[in-house]
């Protein structure tokens, strides 16, 4: 039976390559030539022309059916690769297909995206990772960990799970233990020291041997037993300890994503620029829910059922290294479970940011890089830390001046308590903010990264940068001005000169990764933070 699915762009249509992520080699040229905010087409199988209910998800968001077998589907604004998925009228998946998308043509080329993405995954991954539907592959040190993370990274490895558990509980580890028994004296194979002091007690047993025992001494009519040493198979043991606790481990990951992960979705608001978990949570709580019946199902059976306690111990971990079964299911499930996106392997394909956050992480990563370069040597700069949405590069001379170059800092309301940071009006936050405090001489420079040149795009982006300059203040200090960032030079060339940023504090500048800040640009910064 036809379970292909195709695509239609541009008036031609063509049938998608069956390839999902994991696949060696890179994806199908069938595949490719998606862009953010572009419509597309899907054309399902004859089958889902004559059942409505069959779908089509894109990274287990189900698309609204045009009619019966045809779907249409408009990226974000993301770029990466996304899973899609073809479900028949019963639930069943009948292909999954990975499909790559492009930032948008009037933003920035393929390869430029793809070099900001490297410098971030070599300064911090956890700038790039998001909720979108676009993926890409990271590293697994670190200990930056979200619940999406966290949910992707164990459906990524459930099948590896299921099935290294299924092999194990085919030949599971079992271990001797001694004890004692009561045998008749022609069932004794093994005695010992012990076996020979307790038939000594016992006048039947040894007139059973020959023993001529005294008149007076007390005989038996009963059949004599002989204690004697045994040893029986059990499962409770170091390795298997070990693998409960694994087994239990990934259970409670399955429950508390459930909780957190419905929470997030039934509290997050709607975006236009950016994609949610709501639309793809009840995808993602029928695996977590099934998932988990599983991991139940299997505890109950041998050799889980008899183990007593579940620990984690040297002897254990020993076991498990020299079992090829062990080993395998103790691997996968510590790569569901581990925590962090840093590092090169192992790697997981995981969510990035919409393409406008990367280019602002981007542009916040090469302003820092920019302001060392500008500033002193002798200045003793502190990294940001790997956590959290705002973060911060300070630096300070041993004259006294502190620089600070803010991602996403927040600007409260005047309402509030007063801060050293407000807004006259309802709370801002710009994408970067780049402040200095030299003994009375103080003040801020506002940056506003826009993934956009189209002449109007910009125009209209022009606003945040005059509202910027007129709302927002360091304790009674008005910006120095408010400049905004694209990713490439733009028809709109007189907000990008000298004259029109000293007469109207703000321009546009471009930064990418072939293009730096141009030079008048940073003698007058320079001049304001050294001289």
């Amino acid at each position: 039976m036809d379970f292909s699915l195709s695509v239609e762009r541009a008036g031609e249509r063509h049938n998608l390559i069956a390839w999902t992520k994991g696949d060696s080699g890179p994806v199908p040229e069938q595949n490719r030539g998606f862009r953010e905010k572009q419509k597309v087409v899907f054309h399902g199988p004859p089958a889902a022309k004559e059942n409505r209910n069959w779908r089509v998800l894109i990274d287990d968001a189900p698309l609204v059916p045009d009619r019966p077998g045809v779907w249409t589907w408009e990226p974000g604004f993301y770029a990466g690769e996304v899973e899609a998925t073809l479900q028949d009228a019963t639930g069943v998946c009948q292909g999954r297909w990975c499909l790559d998308v492009s930032p948008d043509a009037d933003k920035l080329g393929r390869d430029a995206f793809e070099r900001m993405l490297d410098d971030i995954f070599d300064h911090d991954p956890s700038l790039a990772l998001g909720t979108e539907p676009a993926r890409r592959q990271f590293g697994a040190l670190g200990e930056h960990q979200n619940p999406v993370v966290e949910f992707l990274r164990l459906r990524y490895h459930a099948a590896d799970i299921e099935q290294s558990l299924r092999a194990l509980l085919q030949e599971p580890l079992r271990s001797l233990r001694t004890r004692r028994r009561l045998l008749p004296p022609h069932l004794v194979r093994r005695a010992d020291r012990h076996t020979a002091r307790a038939g000594l007690r016992q006048p039947a047993l040894l007139v059973a041997i020959g023993a001529v025992l005294p008149d007076n001494v007390l005989k038996s009519t009963e059949q004599p037993l002989v204690d004697v040493p045994d040893v029986i198979y059990h499962y409770d043991n170091p390795p298997n300890r070990c693998l409960l606790h694994a087994l239990r481990a990934l259970q409670r990951r399955c429950e508390n994503l459930c909780h957190r992960l419905e929470s997030d979705a039934d509290t997050e608001k709607s975006s236009d620029t950016e994609t949610g978990i709501g639309g793809r949570w009840p995808e993602w709580k029928k695996f977590l829910n099934a998932f988990q019946r599983k991991l139940k199902n299997m505890e109950r059976q041998l050799p889980f059922r008899e183990v007593t306690k579940a620990e984690v111990t040297a002897a254990g971990l020993n076991a498990i290294a020299a079992h090829p079964l062990y080993a395998q299911f103790w691997r996968v499930s510590w790569h569901a479970l581990r925590r962090g996106i840093a590092g090169s392997e192992p790697a997981d394909w995981l969510p990035l940011n919409p393409t406008w956050e990367i280019y602002e992480r981007w542009c916040f990563l090469k302003l820092s890089e920019w302001l060392k370069g500008l500033l002193p040597e002798d200045m003793k700069w502190r990294e940001p830390a790997p956590s959290g949405t705002e973060r911060q590069l300070r630096g300070e001379s041993g004259e006294g001046t502190v620089v600070r170059l803010h991602l996403q800092r927040t600007f409260g309301s005047s309402k509030n308590t007063p801060k050293e940071f407000w807004s006259i009006s309802r709370e801002r936050r710009p994408d970067i903010v780049l402040d200095w405090q030299r003994g009375d001489n103080a003040g801020f420079l506002v940056f506003d990264a826009k993934y956009r040149v189209a002449r109007n795009s910009v125009l209209d982006a022009m606003a945040s940068a005059h509202i910027y300059n007129d709302s927002l203040r360091m304790n009674q200090e008005k910006p120095i001005a408010s400049v905004l960032i694209t990713p490439a030079s733009t028809e709109t060339s007189w907000l990008g000169i000298p004259d029109f940023f000293d007469e109207h504090r703000s321009g546009v500048l471009p930064l990418h990764p072939d293009l730096e800040l141009p030079t008048w640009f940073n003698d007058r910064v320079r001049k304001i933070l050294v001289n």
